[in-house]
């Protein structure tokens, strides 16, 4: 069996961009098939504990392939939170090497927070953006070149508890360069987030920093259902701002990342993933999500094979 068309590539695409699970199964699920759809569901689990005073903050969540998503930290208290995230997403294969996507996230925060002897809590449930995104092969089994992919994507809608909705509030470009190796596909994945100036509940500004990320990981094909992945990322956030200046310093932070596929049916992976800090501020998440290929199948990769095969001009013998 060829390891190459059944190996994860961690962190290759952009989760907000092709709007699917963290972790593709294989190199080839990386895009959608041309003329198809593919339907993808997630959840992830955040906490985050915070022990300052904040006048208006927000604390940035890190879901994965360069996407961020923010939630308020205001208050002079010590909080804890959790957060559950629910996003759902559909790709369609406009060709072999293009497509695109729509996708929306959900989120459910419950708050915990301690000032002096007063205890309280707090809870909201709210649709929290939609955007847009696309995806394009650059290259692929290139003499020369490493496999890159390309990508973007669009905030159509945002909904961040704090700020006043806007739409097109963000964008995000990056782009993923893989090889494969069988057993083991070795990527590297570079993402940038630009953010818009927003306007706040209470009537000020404030200037959300953009995000530069770099994430290089490996993969390691078990067998033909099941690959593991780790690697680390590196995260620069530049600072908050209103008119008044700085609301903080700008950032780094690193962190260590490690994800489980499993082919569940020809149609379904599923896949799990958590992303923990190693230096830096914020909070740990776990991620599970479901990938499922919609209307009827593609031919099995060893039959495209044989097509390509049998398509070659033969050489006879001299």
């Amino acid at each position: 069996m060829m390891y190459k068309h059944i190996m994860i590539v961690f962190g290759l695409v952009s989760f907000s961009l092709t709007a699917h699970a963290d972790l593709p199964l294989t190199v080839d699920d990386l895009l959608a098939d041309k003329n198809r759809f593919r339907l993808d569901t997630d959840l992830s689990y955040y906490n985050h504990h915070r022990s300052s005073v904040a006048t208006q903050g927000f604390e940035m969540v890190d879901l994965g392939q360069g996407r961020t998503l923010y939630m308020p930290s205001i208050g002079e208290s010590n909080t804890n939170t959790d957060s559950l995230i629910a996003g759902l997403g559909l790709r369609y294969g406009i060709s072999d090497k293009l497509e695109i996507g729509v996708k929306t996230n959900a989120i459910y925060r419950n708050a915990r927070h301690q000032n002096g002897a007063e205890l309280s809590k707090s809870s909201d449930t709210h649709l929290n953006d939609i955007s847009i995104s696309t995806q394009y092969q650059l290259t692929k089994n290139h003499k020369k070149f490493p496999d890159m992919l390309a990508f973007g994507e669009l905030s159509v809608y945002d909904n961040t508890q704090g700020l006043k909705r806007k739409n097109a509030s963000s964008a995000l470009v990056g782009f993923t360069t893989y090889t494969v190796n069988d057993p083991i596909v070795l990527s590297l994945m570079v993402t940038y987030q630009y953010d818009l100036r927003r306007e706040t509940n209470t009537g000020g500004h404030v200037d959300l920093g953009d995000t530069a990320t770099l994430n290089g990981s490996v993969g390691f094909a078990v067998n033909p259902d099941i690959t593991l992945t780790g690697g680390m990322g590196v995260r620069h956030k530049w600072a908050d701002k209103n008119k008044f200046g700085k609301l903080e310093n700008n950032s780094t932070q690193t962190t260590l990342n490690l994800g489980f596929a499993y082919a569940m049916t020809a149609r379904t992976n599923l896949t799990a993933n958590v992303r923990t800090p190693i230096s830096g501020d914020g909070g740990s998440i776990l991620s599970v999500g479901l990938t499922s290929k919609l209307g009827k199948l593609p031919p099995p990769l060893s039959q495209k094979y044989r097509q390509i095969k049998s398509a070659e001009p033969t050489v006879s013998a001299p």
